[in-house]
């Protein structure tokens, strides 16, 4: 046999409790049962930690819509970046002649070289935003390492010589 419970509660606390029902989609009567009694032995949910619950759920939701503005503009550039290298591989596969045979060991030695020099230079650009990004200033290149880009140049330039000649 169910018995009513009465109790009364100022309209401050009244409006809580009924808000906190109807987020938790139970009518205040239900609600507020399963929170003064025990369920399979087990104290209910107090409303301290359905208020945690629920502040809980907000910081989560917020922190998803951030994120997701956040990675928005890095999503649109490395979408132009993949697409703007598959049009470059593509030009270069329909403009660039089959190496003959008998050329094709020095052009892959030639061809490996070239690439090294360019992923040098591809890191010192790297490293240079970055020391951009982390001083707020432009960086200046030290003599070292513009000797070094002026080297790699002249390796460039060699091997492509030694390739056209032979």
């Amino acid at each position: 046999m169910r018995r009513q419970l009465t109790a009364y509660v100022g309209g401050d606390d009244f409006a809580r409790l009924k808000e906190e029902a109807e987020d938790a989609g139970l009518s205040l009567s239900r609600f507020i049962q399963e929170r003064l009694l025990h369920s399979n032995g087990h104290p209910g949910v107090s409303l301290s930690e359905s208020k945690l619950a629920k502040t809980e759920k907000r910081i989560i939701d917020a922190n998803r819509v951030y994120i997701a503005q956040a990675i928005r503009p890095l999503s649109k550039q490395v979408k132009m970046l993949l697409t703007m290298l598959d049009q470059f591989a593509l030009s270069m596969l329909t403009h660039m002649p089959e190496i003959p045979e008998a050329q094709r060991e020095q052009a892959l030695a030639s061809g490996e070289r070239r690439h090294h020099g360019w992923r040098l230079e591809v890191e010192d650009t790297i490293k240079q935003m970055e020391s951009l990004g982390a001083s707020g200033k432009k960086p200046v290149a030290s003599s070292d390492e513009s000797q070094n880009g002026e080297r790699r140049g002249e390796d460039n330039s060699t091997v492509e010589s030694h390739g056209d000649s032979e």
